[in-house]
């Protein structure tokens, strides 16, 4: 399982990248700067006007119809609420109507046909249009033009407007306009108005607060008209109500023959007297019981003489006292006289019958006490009857009095609440009346909005300041896009974390002269053998030398991931410091299908490398002369239709052993690996691989494919060699891997150990 570790990214990483994109970042910097120093310099001048009013907490109260006109501005709900009013189209439809707004140069500026308005118009546009205003301003003006286009244009025009004639996109500009600005901890509140003419700024934001106020005042008198309305309904409702209560009190006083009004004096009266027949009925009935009780004991004894001395009325009647008195004396007499006289003496027998006489009116006089108590028991009787038939007489008027008393109530407090709510009606009718005609509200102008002296708008410092900002930011920002997007091979680093491969050298990329002793401007290596691209050509042949500890490499195969990358070129130039190096070498052409080394070298001939295979020549025959000291050249010769199966072959086995024999150095150019299968044919047969990429061009990707390509055949890959470096443009990049303008100036302390370094290796 294979694991790769990632490269943690480094500031110079960063730096690399800011380097590399410089001149995108200078470009979009100033392209950005330019453009917002031409619009803030070119904009017209905005001022600014504000006015300052306190919203009270709660209204004046001039008269009690406060729950009528009651304001809820307890929370902030209630001064959001008037923060929206103040913007509301309303107020802004109110401003419009009274400065004629829809006539005014501050919403409608004539236009400027000058060439300079136009430029300054069209740079402004460009800049703003991201921006919403310009964004409403487009589809209106989108709007518009289709309207006009349309049949019937002036009625679609007249739509747009309102139901007060007033365009409504005028209305949004104005509310765009207006800036309330609520004053921290206090009731006061600014509105401003911006403007392009300071006097048209001022009057807006003082009418403004005018609108506002009348609005709010003309809401509050139409709340009190509306209550008006409404209580002079409710009066008469109630009136009747009224009407009708009394009526029916008075009937009902009149049905039941009610003189006084019940109050609790008369309740209190009837309950005395209730009370006092209760204890009458009381004490009549215990004088009858009485009464009763001494009437059967005397009917009791009635039939007993000798007892009815025991009554107590019977004893304490005088008669019957003054008889009981005569018959003791005559018993005292009949006493005396029994000692003289005997049973039957006349004077015995007259006391005798006294007494009998004086028993006789005693027992009379007894049963008419008898009689007595019994006319008195009854009497007691009737009059018990008599107080308990008028309780309960007085009982049931209590009850009927009650009844109607209840009933009574109910209709004189129907009555009294009718005509109370009556009263308080006429009185919030007489308090709305008068708060109508008052003109007051929680809201007054504390400062009125002032002409401006300096505009607000632009801010010139502070936009160059966001100018410079903006426009490093975004060409930083486009940098390291570019720079994320990129993914071709740039730097040295790459070939090893990338695809794990050596890094020979990079070549600068360089202009390539006209054909100079018969050769191509490309061998620089030939022609200028003193300049830089040279120079980095001697270092990749250093490093190829020195790329394999225990073999030194005799047969090179130079192949490239893609097509157009600089591979021949490259190739030839190694060609020449190889041979200049004193070491005997032969440059084969194996591209067979899109050969470029004969034009290189200003060679012509018709037959090469592939009539050798095929046997149509000799070997020896082939090899040209460069006409550079020790470099020979084998041409591709004649493009055979399966040029991969020439290059396998066994003849191509033995063309390379015989060439070992009598070269010190091989080199093969071939086709691209990702176009055919040639190089990965070829590889096989050699020492190593160098693998030519164009820097800034190929793709990692294919580089990727091309070397998997190569590890899969079993190539040794010797290293990559990076091509058209632009060391000027990317010189924070490439600083260490190449020497610079080397000239004539050359260092020969330097040349010289290269010298004996490649002397060495070829020793070896």
């Amino acid at each position: 399982m294979e694991t790769t570790n990632e490269k943690p990214v480094e500031l110079r990483d960063y730096l690399r990248v800011l380097a590399r994109r410089r001149w995108t970042i200078m470009a979009i910097f100033f392209l950005v700067v330019l453009l917002t120093a031409v619009h803030t310099f070119t904009e017209t001048p905005i001022y600014k006007a504000s006015a300052r009013i306190v919203i009270e907490k709660e209204n004046p109260n001039v008269v009690s119809i406060k729950e009528v006109m009651a304001v809820d501005s307890t929370g902030t709900d209630y001064y959001q609420t008037q923060y929206k009013i103040i913007e509301s189209r309303a107020v802004a439809r109110s401003v419009i109507q009274r400065l004629n707004l829809e006539q005014s140069e501050e919403f409608f500026p004539p236009p400027k046909t000058d060439l300079v308005s136009k430029f300054k118009s069209g740079v402004r546009n460009a800049i703003e249009v991201v921006g919403d205003f310009y964004a409403k301003q487009i589809q209106s003006l989108l709007r518009t033009g289709q309207a006009a286009e349309m049949p019937g244009a002036p009625e679609a025009a007249n739509s747009l407007k309102d139901g007060y004639g007033i365009d409504p996109e005028l209305i949004s500009k104005f509310i765009d306009r207006v800036q309330v600005e609520p004053i921290r901890n206090s009731r006061l509140v600014d509105i401003g108005m911006e403007g392009r003419d300071p006097v048209m700024a001022s009057r807006m934001a003082n009418e403004v607060v005018r609108a506002y106020i009348d609005q709010n005042l003309e809401t509050k008198l139409q709340a009190a008209k509306d209550a008006v309305r409404w209580l002079t309904e409710r009066i008469d409702e109630e009136r009747k109500k009224v009407e009708a209560a009394e009526n029916a009190l008075l009937q009902y006083k009149k049905e039941n023959e009610i003189i006084t009004d019940f109050s609790s004096d008369s309740e209190n009266i009837t309950a005395e007297k209730l009370a006092r027949l209760n204890e009458q009925a009381i004490d009549a009935e215990s004088r009858r019981v009485e009464a009763e009780t001494r009437y059967r004991q005397a009917l009791a004894l009635k039939d007993n003489p000798d007892m009815l001395d025991s009554i107590p009325e019977v004893l304490s009647n005088e008669l019957v006292q003054g008889i009981k008195k005569m018959e003791v004396d005559l018993y005292n007499r009949m006493s005396e006289l029994s000692k003289k006289y005997g049973q039957n003496h006349p004077k015995m027998v007259a006391i005798e019958s006294e007494l009998v006489d004086l028993k006789g009116r005693k027992a009379q006089e007894a049963q008419r006490v008898i009689n007595s108590l019994r006319n008195e028991y009854q009497l007691a009787l009737a009059g018990e009857r008599s107080l308990k038939r008028a309780l309960e007489g007085q009982k049931q008027e209590s009850l009927d009095l009650n009844q109607k008393a209840i009933r009574y109530s109910v209709l004189q407090r129907q009555a009294e609440s009718s005509k109370q709510m009556y009263d308080l009606l006429i009185k919030r009718f007489k308090e709305t009346s008068l708060t109508e005609e008052m003109k007051t509200g929680n809201i007054r102008v504390i400062d009125e909005a002032q002409v401006p002296g300096d505009p607000i708008k632009p801010r010139k410092k502070r936009n160059l300041l966001l100018g410079v900002v903006l426009g490093a930011m975004l060409g930083v920002g486009l940098a390291f896009l570019l720079e994320y997007m990129d993914n071709t091979v740039k730097l040295p680093e790459e070939l090893r974390d990338h695809f794990d491969i050596p890094f020979l050298g990079l070549v600068p990329a360089f202009d390539a002269r006209d054909s100079k002793d018969g050769y191509a401007g490309d061998l620089i290596a030939l022609h200028s053998p003193t300049s830089t691209p040279s120079e980095a050509f001697r270092s990749i042949r250093t490093a190829i030398l020195f790329s394999s500890p225990d073999v030194n490499p005799q047969v090179t195969l130079v192949t490239s991931a893609g097509p157009d990358e600089g591979k021949s070129l490259c190739t030839a130039n190694l060609a020449v410091t190889m041979a200049r190096a004193e070491s005997r070498t032969v440059l084969i052409d194996c591209d067979m299908r899109r050969s470029r080394l004969p034009y290189l070298f200003g060679i012509r001939r018709e037959t090469g490398l592939s009539s050798v295979i095929v046997g149509a020549s000799q070997l020896e025959d082939e090899i040209v002369s460069s006409g550079v000291e020790n470099l020979d050249i084998i041409p591709c010769g004649p493009m055979p239709p399966n040029p991969a199966d020439l290059l396998g072959s066994s003849r191509m086995a033995a063309i390379l052993d015989t060439l070992r024999t009598q070269y010190k150095r091989i080199i093969l150019d071939s086709p691209p690996l990702a176009a055919v299968s040639d190089a990965g044919i070829l590889c096989q047969k050699t020492d190593g691989v160098v693998v030519v990429i164009q820097a800034g061009v190929t793709p990692r990707k294919l580089v990727e494919n091309s070397v998997n390509q190569l590890r899969l055949v079993g190539a040794h890959i010797l290293g990559a060699v990076l091509n058209g470096v632009d060391v000027q443009r990317d010189a924070y990049y490439y600083s260490g891997y190449y020497y610079g303008e080397y000239g004539a100036e050359l260092n020969k302390k330097k040349r010289k150990q290269q010298r004996r370094l490649v002397s060495r290796a070829q020793r070896k």
